[in-house]
């Protein structure tokens, strides 16, 4: 709610329902995180989760994949309501969903190639196949599957270097592949260039627009640079004190909006232009 007004939320027109979201709820230790939200997004969709700190956006994507339980409230990925009470159901859901964080989570020991790989065991189900894998026995197939994504993220040549021996940019790329590897139909960003400079953070957003282009994949990313909103996105959703304030398209993302959601001057605090 801006203004007073609720903000009209443009889906996009004849694309099929990746997720639905009825009156989320989620409280930790007696504070209510999530009031109630109400959320709707279609195949194809870019959408970028902004919001000040402790708004509620990390606990809303957690939800998405169910590595949090919502208290109250109805959640269908894919066509599908999740029973949060059934791992194996959640492990289905989880196979269809990448995830991308902040901080990596890589094998910081191993190379960028055995990263890549364990993305695909998300996608496999128990048995040999699995166990295998595991094991470090993955496939021919597999294997080129994990080169041909190192070559998409400009990575190839660095396949059988350890990953501690990346710059924070190339680790966030690695993270990108193997995220990819297990064949996503959704993808959630955790404000993945955080911890990265301007210049290699642009190039991390711009892959990010290329994989839902090119890929088809709907992307939903939680950040707190502003200035990428408008360059990367389709729509934007805000989220204050645990609800949405406003989810519309990038380009009706005003300073006024900017100002109402975060609270500050724009003029003093903010470069306009950013937006």
């Amino acid at each position: 709610m801006i203004g007073g007004m609720a903000m009209p939320c443009p889906l996009a027109k004849g694309g099929k329902e990746m997720l639905k979201m009825e009156s989320i709820h989620k409280r930790f230790n007696g504070v209510e995180v999530l009031k109630g939200v109400d959320l709707e997004v279609k195949k194809g969709e870019a959408v970028a989760l902004i919001g000040p700190s402790g708004s509620g956006k990390t606990t809303l994507i957690r939800v998405i994949n169910g590595f949090v339980v919502p208290d109250n409230g109805r959640v269908v990925v894919l066509g599908k309501e999740i029973d949060y009470r059934k791992r194996d159901e959640l492990r289905q859901i989880r196979r269809r969903i990448g995830m991308i964080y902040q901080l990596f989570n890589l094998v910081e020991r191993t190379s960028v190639l055995n990263n890549v790989l364990s993305g695909a065991l998300g996608r496999m189900d128990r048995g040999f196949e699995l166990i295998s894998s595991i094991m470090g026995l993955f496939s021919r197939e597999a294997r080129e599957k994990a080169m041909e994504l190192l070559s998409f993220v400009g990575l190839e040549a660095k396949a059988y270097e350890r990953v501690d021996r990346l710059s924070g940019g190339q680790k966030q790329r690695v993270a990108i592949a193997r995220a990819l590897m297990q064949d996503p139909e959704i993808l959630l960003a955790d404000e993945p260039i955080a911890n990265l400079d301007p210049k290699t953070s642009q190039k991390i957003m711009a892959l990010l627009k290329k994989i839902n282009s090119e890929k088809g994949i709907t992307t939903i990313t939680v950040l707190h640079h502003l200035e990428h909103v408008k360059d990367h996105f389709s729509r934007v959703v805000a989220i204050k004190d645990g609800e949405i304030c406003f989810d519309g398209r990038t380009d009706h993302l005003t300073n006024e909006h900017i100002r109402s959601i975060y609270e500050f001057d724009l003029d003093e605090e903010y470069e306009c232009a950013a937006v």
